[in-house]
C-alpha cells in the first residue's frame, strides 16, 4: 500500500460521505488503547447507511487500502479502536445506531452496530418490552452488536451473547449484501426466530472473523422474571477453593434455568473495588503479601468471595434459595440474599447512622445497587472503575468514563478454565506466579460460561504514561499465554496484538485462509483479526504482506 494509492481512496470516500465524516485518527480517540499499542491510521470513515458502508468497501479493494470495522470502538482491554495491523483506514460504524425491529411478543430485536447497551435499554423501557439487555460490566457505551460478534457474555439470561444471536445482515468485502438462505427465500421473520437457518451456518464466519462487515443483527432477549434476588458468598479460608469449585457446578446443575452464572473473586480482585490502589506501599507495582492481609483485615475481605442471582418466580425463588443454602452452607462462611426492597432499606438507615460510618455504609449500598442493576439487565459503569485502579484520571461526575481516552492501562487475559478444582488452583498459581514478576497485581475473577467451564478474566493494570510498564504488562500478558498453552488454559478471545498466535499451518489455518481468500483475496477486511495468513492461493490473488502493512 502506498500514499497515492491511500490519498486517492481517501478523496473518493469524501465523496461518498462529505467531508466531514473522514476524519483523522487522533491520538485521543480512535489512537488511544488501554493496551498501550499503537497504530497507524490513516482515516476514519464515519458512514451512516448500509449502502455508504458497501461504497466505501468497493474503493478499498479499488485502491487496496485495508479497512478495519469497529461498532463503538469502546473495546477495552484488547485494542479499544485499533486494527490488528497498521495502515487500515478505521470504519466507524457508531453512526448506524438505528434499532430497526422489535416483536414484542416473541421477544426478539434486530440492532446496527452503534446500538449500545444504554441505547437498547432505553428503547426497551420507551416500548415497555419487559426485557433484559444483555449487558456486560463494560459499560452502557458499549456496542450490543459487537460485544456478541466477540462471543462475549454476561451474569444475566442469556449469558452466551452470540448464542442469542438468530440473524445476520453483513455487507461483503467486495461490497455486495449477505442474508441467510431463509431470508433470501422471504422467510425474513422465521429467520430471526431461529438460530440456524438453512443449509451450511455461515453466520458463524462474521463471529470472531474478517469475512464481512455485519450491519444488521437480531437478538434473541430474556424476559425479565417475577423476582431477581442477588445471592452473595465467601470462604476466609483459600484452602477452601478445591471443595467450593464443584459446589458451584453443583449450583449450575442443580438450579439450571434459575441460576444462570456465578462469578468466583480472590482477595485481591475485590480489594480493586472497594479501596485505592496503596502506591506508597507497592514495590515495583505489586502489594506486598502483608499488605494484602492488612488491606483484607481492614476491608474485611476474605479469601475468596461469589456472586450470582436467581432469576425466578417467588416460589421458585424460595426454593432456589433453600438449595443455595444447602449446597453452598458447607463450604462457605457466608452467604446472604439481597434484592432491591433490602438496598433501599439500607439506604434509608445510612441516612441516620454517624459521619464515616455512614459514608462507608453508603458506598456498599451504592456498589450493591449499581451490582442489581446489572443483575436487573440494565447498564451502568460500575465495574469499569477498575480500568481506573493503577492508572488513569477519572471522568468529571457524570462524564461517561473511557479508560482508552483517561489514560488507563489495562490488558484482559481472558483464558478458558474447567469447572474442577484441581485444575482452578493451578490455574490460579500459575497467575499468582506470573503477575508479579511483571509488576502485575494478580486480580483474578473466575465467570461460569456453561456448567463446565469458568472463563476467567484477569485485568493486567498497568501505568499507560510508563513506557516500560506498558512494556511489562505486554510481556506478562505474552508469558501467560505461552504458560497457558502448557498448562491448558487458553483465551476465548484475543487482543489485536495477540493474534499471531493463530499462525501457523493447522487445518484451522489452512481452511480459514482459503475461505479468507475466497471472498476477500485482497485482505482489505480487518487483514490479521483472527484468520491467519497462510500463501493457499497463486500469487496472482493475493497482494503480497508488503503492501498491505
Amino acid at each position: 500500500m502506498d500514499s497515492t494509492s491511500t490519498e486517492s481512496a481517501i478523496t473518493e470516500w469524501i465523496n461518498i460521505l462529505g467531508e466531514s465524516q473522514v476524519i483523522a485518527a487522533k491520538p485521543a480517540d480512535f489512537g488511544a488503547s488501554t493496551i498501550g499499542i499503537k497504530r497507524s491510521i490513516p482515516a476514519v470513515l464515519r458512514p451512516e447507511s448500509q449502502e455508504q458502508v458497501a461504497a466505501i468497501l468497493q474503493v478499498a479493494q479499488r485502491w487496496q487500502v485495508p479497512v478495519y470495522p469497529v461498532s463503538t470502538g469502546n473495546n477495552w482491554g484488547y485494542g479499544s479502536a485499533n486494527p490488528v495491523e497498521d495502515g487500515c483506514a478505521i470504519l466507524d460504524l457508531s453512526r448506524l445506531n438505528r434499532i430497526t425491529g422489535f416483536d414484542s411478543e416473541m421477544g426478539v430485536v434486530t440492532v446496527e452496530p452503534g446500538v449500545t447497551q444504554a441505547a437498547l435499554r432505553d428503547f426497551l423501557d420507551q416500548q415497555e418490552g419487559d426485557f433484559l439487555v444483555p449487558v456486560t460490566g463494560a459499560g452502557p457505551t458499549c456496542s450490543i452488536l459487537g460485544n456478541a460478534l466477540e462471543r462475549g457474555y454476561g451474569i444475566t439470561p442469556i449469558t452466551d451473547h452470540f448464542a442469542a444471536v438468530t440473524k445476520i445482515e453483513a455487507i461483503l468485502p467486495d461490497g455486495s449484501h449477505y442474508r441467510t438462505p431463509l431470508s433470501e427465500l422471504g422467510g425474513s421473520e422465521v429467520d430471526g426466530l431461529f438460530k440456524w437457518g438453512l443449509g451450511p451456518y455461515m453466520d458463524g464466519l462474521f463471529s470472531q472473523g474478517n469475512f464481512g462487515v455485519v450491519v444488521n443483527m437480531t437478538i434473541a432477549l430474556a424476559p425479565a422474571p417475577e423476582t431477581v434476588t442477588a445471592f452473595f458468598f465467601s470462604t476466609k479460608d483459600d484452602a477452601k477453593l478445591e471443595a467450593l469449585v464443584p459446589t458451584v457446578r453443583a449450583v449450575l446443575r442443580a438450579l439450571s434455568g434459575s441460576v444462570v452464572a456465578i462469578n468466583l473473586l480472590n482477595n485481591q480482585r475485590m480489594l480493586s473495588m472497594m479501596a485505592p490502589f496503596p502506591e506508597d506501599e507497592a514495590i515495583e507495582g505489586v502489594l506486598p503479601a502483608k499488605v494484602i492481609e492488612d488491606l483484607a483485615k481492614r476491608h474485611n475481605v476474605p479469601a475468596w468471595s461469589g456472586v450470582g442471582a436467581i432469576y425466578a418466580s417467588k416460589e421458585v425463588a424460595r426454593a432456589a434459595r433453600r438449595t443455595l443454602r444447602r449446597l453452598l452452607g458447607p463450604v462457605t462462611d457466608r452467604l446472604i440474599f439481597i434484592n432491591q426492597r433490602k438496598v433501599e432499606t439500607v439506604r434509608k438507615v445510612s441516612r441516620m447512622l454517624p459521619g464515616n460510618l455512614a459514608t462507608r455504609v453508603r458506598g456498599m449500598t451504592d456498589t450493591l445497587a449499581g451490582a442489581l442493576e446489572i443483575m436487573h439487565g440494565s447498564p451502568n459503569d460500575v465495574a469499569l472503575a477498575l480500568a481506573y485502579w493503577r492508572s488513569g484520571a477519572l471522568p468529571a461526575h457524570g462524564q461517561p468514563k473511557n479508560p482508552a481516552r483517561d489514560g488507563c492501562g489495562l490488558i484482559w487475559f481472558a483464558p478458558l478454565v474447567p469447572i474442577r478444582g484441581k485444575d482452578v488452583r493451578r490455574y490460579t498459581n500459575m497467575i499468582e506466579k506470573i503477575c508479579p514478576q511483571y509488576g502485575v497485581n494478580p486480580l483474578i475473577t473466575l465467570t461460569t460460561v456453561n456448567e463446565r467451564c469458568f472463563d476467567s478474566t484477569v485485568p493486567l493494570l498497568f501505568d499507560r504514561s510508563d513506557a516500560e510498564a506498558t512494556a511489562r504488562a505486554n510481556n506478562c500478558y505474552r508469558a501467560l499465554l505461552e504458560a497457558g498453552k502448557k498448562e491448558g488454559f487458553l483465551p476465548y478471545r484475543l487482543n489485536i496484538n495477540a493474534m499471531d498466535i493463530l499462525n501457523g499451518g493447522s487445518a484451522f489455518s489452512m481452511i480459514a485462509n482459503k475461505l479468507k481468500t475466497a471472498v476477500d483475496p485482497n485482505f482489505i477486511l480487518a487483514p490479521g483479526r483472527y484468520v491467519p495468513r497462510v500463501n493457499t492461493a497463486p500469487e496472482s490473488t493475493i497482494t503480497p504482506k508488503s503492501d498491505q502493512l
